[in-house]
């Protein structure tokens, strides 16, 4: 029994009015006081887009952490292939960063048809060239981030991607999230819904099985949204349990650009160190993605303006938005970041 938080009534009729396959979390000083699910159970996994992300660079820093990896160090040190086309310098930090010249791997929908496999897609960016000016501002690394740091990940433990993602993150989180999608879970996997001609066309590619069944640790690692809320509170509050310093998950959170247009995202983005940042602006393209009333004390990441997770340090409140719903652009924005900023004003109107 979640206890009595009326003061989250308009996030919750947001929800509602959006409809689902939807499931919106908000946790509040340590307490889950928000779970309203559309469509879904509480079981459910949902493939979170770019929200995964989150997963990803967990696992980079607490390697980092073991001392199995330096994020300063070149990529090609933990996948050698990397280092071809004058990539040897590249380092993780940079990727982690968004800053290895590397967005578009082949263009947009190359990367879309290859990254169903693995070796492929892999293949493709060991062997591309970066672009020269990489390090002047960041350019978003949709797919091709999650291939590279899973990677590092790989060769910096000696295992699979997937089966060090559940070793060294989710196991010790009790999280039961996946990598890759277990038969006996395909249950759960919540399908993708379009609401007009162009979301429909992208369900129907990511309702495919081939894109169910594959390792994309960019985008698709299938996630409950109770773990997604996990992460974030353990990383804010307790590092430790995942074995990480406070300094390392403090690593994560420093500002690393200071906000410029990224024509690969569409949008202003504020880096960390491989989460997105907030920023308070009024209007919904000038301010961070994770909302108009965000700060540079809020983390996380936003995934595709369909999934969002963050957790915000000033106000101890963890946000999770997962879903199967997809609305176009900008609406799909608008709607997000109408949710996160209702739920930020209630818990302003109510905190002393």
């Amino acid at each position: 029994m979640l206890p009595d938080t009326a003061q989250f009534a308009a996030a919750r009729q947001l929800v509602r009015q959006y409809g689902g396959p939807t499931q919106l979390q908000v946790w509040h000083r340590g307490a889950l006081v928000v779970d309203e699910r559309i469509g879904v159970g509480a079981e459910a996994l949902f493939w979170p887009y770019s929200t995964s992300k989150l997963w990803v660079a967990t696992a980079i820093w607490a390697l980092h952490d073991d001392g199995k990896l330096d994020v300063d160090a070149p990529v090609a040190t933990y996948w050698p292939a990397f280092g071809a086309a004058g990539k040897s310098t590249i380092t993780i930090r940079e990727v982690l960063q968004h800053r290895s010249g590397l967005p578009r791997v082949g263009g947009s929908l190359h990367e879309v048809r290859t990254m169903t496999n693995w070796h492929r897609a892999c293949r493709n960016i060991a062997t591309a060239t970066a672009a020269n000016d990489r390090l002047a501002t960041p350019a978003y690394e949709w797919l091709a981030w999650g291939f590279i740091l899973a990677k590092v990940v790989a060769g910096a433990s000696g295992q699979r991607f997937e089966d060090a993602l559940r070793n060294r993150i989710m196991r010790p989180l009790g999280a039961d999230s996946h990598a890759v999608l277990p038969a006996d879970a395909v249950w759960r996997a919540v399908p993708f819904r379009g609401t007009e001609p162009s979301t429909r066309l992208v369900a129907a590619v990511l309702n495919r099985p081939s894109v169910r069944e594959a390792c994309i640790p960019a985008g698709g690692i299938w996630s409950r949204a109770t773990d997604l809320g996990m992460l974030l509170e353990t990383l804010a509050k307790h590092p430790e349990r995942l074995r990480m310093r406070p300094e390392t998950a403090r690593a994560m959170l420093t500002p690393s650009n200071n906000g410029e247009f990224d024509r690969y995202s569409g949008s202003r983005v504020w880096w960390g160190n491989g989460v997105q940042l907030g920023h308070s602006a009024p209007s919904l393209m000038g301010a961070s993605a994770l909302g108009r009333r965000s700060t540079a004390r809020t983390f996380g990441h936003n995934g595709s303006n369909v999934s969002m997770a963050w957790h915000d340090l000033d106000r101890d409140c963890t946000f999770v938005h997962c879903s199967g719903r997809i609305l176009p652009f900008p609406l799909n924005r608008r709607y997000l970041m109408r949710v996160a900023d209702a739920v930020t004003a209630a818990i302003d109107a109510t905190t002393p």
